[in-house]
C-alpha cells in the first residue's frame, strides 16, 4: 500500500478521491529531506512512457555508479533516493524528480562526488537523451512538492510515478 494502510488506491476513481490521494501523497513526501529538484526532459514528442521509464532506470544506474563507484549495486544504503513524476506524456514527456542526496559523506572523495551530483546527472541524461535537457536545483522550499505532483491526481498519471527503490535488486 502506498501511504496509509486504510487508503485503498483501487477505489480512488472519482476526482474527489484522486485529490485526496494527491494530498496524502504530498503529506507523505513532506516527511523526506529532499535536497534537489531535477527535471529530465526528452524534448521529443514520440517517446513513450515505457521508453522514458527505461531511460530513467539507466540514468539512475549511471549516476549511482558515478557517485558510489563500480560496486554501487552492493551499497543500497548509499544510493540516491528519489521520486519521479511524469508529465506531458503525449506532447513533451519529462520527469520531475524530488531527490535526496546524502550530504553526510564518510570521506572527502565521496563528499566531492556528491557535491558534483548535478554534473553527473546532466552528463548521463544528455548521453541517454541527447536532444533532451537536464535541470537540477537545490530545494529551498517544500512548495516544490506541490509543483512536482501537480498532475498526480490526473487518472493518466495517478499510478505512473516511480520510486528509486523500484530499480533496486535487494
Amino acid at each position: 500500500m502506498l501511504m496509509n494502510r486504510h487508503l485503498d488506491i483501487t477505489r480512488m476513481t472519482s476526482g474527489t478521491n484522486r485529490k485526496l490521494l494527491q494530498r496524502e501523497l504530498r503529506k507523505w513526501l513532506a516527511r523526506y529531506t529532499f535536497t534537489h529538484f531535477v527535471t529530465l526532459s526528452s524534448n521529443h514528442q514520440s517517446f513513450s512512457y515505457q521508453w522514458m521509464k527505461q531511460q530513467l532506470r539507466e540514468w539512475d544506474a549511471r549516476v549511482n555508479h558515478s557517485l558510489n563507484g563500480r560496486r554501487w549495486q552492493k551499497r543500497p544504503d548509499e544510493r540516491l533516493v528519489w521520486f519521479a513524476f511524469p508529465e506531458k506524456l503525449t506532447t513533451n514527456p519529462h520527469w520531475h524528480l524530488l531527490v535526496a542526496v546524502d550530504d553526510r559523506a564518510e570521506t572527502p572523495a565521496r563528499a566531492a562526488r556528491l557535491a558534483d551530483f548535478p554534473i553527473y546527472g546532466n552528463r548521463h541524461w544528455m548521453n541517454l537523451c541527447y536532444q533532451g535537457s537536464f535541470d537540477a536545483q537545490r530545494i529551498e522550499s517544500k512548495g516544490i512538492i506541490e509543483y512536482a505532483t501537480k498532475v498526480s491526481a490526473n487518472p493518466a498519471y495517478l499510478e505512473r510515478f516511480v520510486l528509486s527503490r523500484e530499480f533496486m535488486n535487494i
